[in-house]
């Protein structure tokens, strides 16, 4: 939580099925998605490697249902893409 604002990420690791472990991340990401309340935001916390399955969903779709992607570096830096 960040002030009153609260963040709920499904995080993924490395994989050699970025596709589908992506597909199955937005999956479980949707089923925590029970709240209308605008101070709950959503992401994903994925490797760079993954950083391009992830974003086959359209921006403007993540947009829609506040869902943020949060990418992680091989150095270990995170770096957030907050529509």
């Amino acid at each position: 939580m960040r002030g009153d604002e609260r963040l709920i990420c499904e995080a993924k690791g490395r994989t050699s099925e970025k596709g589908i472990d992506a597909d199955i991340a937005y999956g479980r990401l949707l089923r925590r998605m029970t709240s209308r309340e605008a101070r709950i935001r959503y992401a994903l916390v994925v490797p760079s490697s993954s950083m391009k399955a992830v974003e086959r969903v359209p921006a403007h779709v993540r947009a829609l249902l506040r869902i943020d992607l949060y990418e992680v570096t091989d150095d270990g830096v995170v770096r957030g893409r907050r529509l």
